[in-house]
């Protein structure tokens, strides 16, 4: 299941091929790039309000980031569950009210020491969220 989280859209960039998306998540701008077609299609507008979908393995998570970085979203979070598999780590990540999971491989979550109660940041690339819009 991904991750959904509600917001309003406050700006739209059409490009040629491509159009950039930014939505206010709660308090947490993110920004979306989508094909200018699909914006056309979903008649997407400023004020909308939309949702945007994210795969659990699209969710990278930092502990004590700092630095500059290409992907554009950012959220702060707290881990309050871990489920290991046998290659996987489902992390649950509390953030703005939400709750996020995010899958990163056993040896990263070894490696970085993450336990529930570490406060970290979820990033996400433009290009990994998908945008959704009820009729």
């Amino acid at each position: 299941m991904a991750n959904k989280l509600c917001g309003t859209i406050i700006r739209i960039t059409q490009g040629h091929i491509h159009a950039h998306v930014q939505i206010l998540w709660k308090e947490v701008p993110l920004s979306i790039i989508i094909t200018r077609a699909s914006c056309e299609d979903m008649h997407l507008s400023v004020g909308d309000t939309i949702s945007a979908l994210i795969k659990g393995t699209d969710i990278m998570i930092a502990k004590a980031f700092s630095g500059m970085l290409s992907a554009r979203n950012r959220a702060r979070g707290m881990v309050r569950q871990i489920i290991q598999g046998d290659v996987l780590s489902k992390i649950y990540v509390e953030s703005q009210g939400d709750m996020l999971h995010a899958i990163i491989t056993n040896a990263s979550l070894e490696e970085m020491g993450i336990k529930a109660g570490d406060e970290i940041m979820a990033i996400v690339k433009s290009t990994e969220l998908i945008l959704s819009k009820e009729v």
